[in-house]
């Protein structure tokens, strides 16, 4: 039976494999040509292997944001 004290565990795991799924589909679904820093294979085994830290590097350092993708 499910506690009180295990519903915040519960929500966190839910949240974390949100955020790992979302990052996941985003450089899947991210053009090969606005990818940075590293090929997209690692990316995907990179978010992978880790998780929302994963996630938030992806995010912020993994791809070109959209106003720079429209001037390269």
């Amino acid at each position: 039976m499910l506690q009180l004290m295990d519903l915040p565990v519960l929500v966190l795991i839910v949240l974390v494999a949100a955020i790992t799924v979302w990052a996941l589909i985003d450089c899947i679904r991210t053009p090969r040509e606005h990818v940075r820093f590293l090929p997209k294979l690692l990316w995907l085994l990179i978010l992978l292997h880790g998780s929302v830290c994963a996630a938030l590097i992806w995010t912020y350092f993994g791809k070109k944001q959209i106003a720079n993708a429209a001037q390269a």
